[in-house]
């Protein structure tokens, strides 16, 4: 006769049964709900990325538009008064005004 060794280590068919018992316990229903929260939550997190992909890259974009018209600025600043476009102009002498307030 084989007795059971308290100290083997084989505690596998108790927690293996244990889960069984706690799946078992869990109808369809809540099998579908379980498998629509992870899909959902898979694609929250995709478009939560993605949205940030998007708003890095239009950051991106904007600060190379940003230094795109300051080195114009600055090229149309160096010319003469009579060659400079009146848009520019403008731009140019507002720039002044807010350099000089700040000195």
């Amino acid at each position: 006769m084989q007795r059971m060794n308290p100290t083997d280590g084989h505690n596998l068919p108790y927690w293996w049964s244990t889960l069984l018992a706690g799946f078992s316990l869990l109808s369809l229903q809540d099998y579908v709900f379980i498998i629509g929260a992870v899909i959902s939550a898979y694609f929250t997190i995709k478009t939560y990325y993605a949205k940030r992909r998007d708003e890095r890259a239009r950051l991106d974009e904007e600060k190379k538009r940003t230094r795109l018209l300051e080195e114009y600025l600055q090229d149309v600043a160096k010319k003469p008064e009579h060659e400079r476009p009146a848009s520019a102009e403008v731009v140019t002498e507002a720039m002044k005004k807010v350099i000089h307030v700040g000195d």
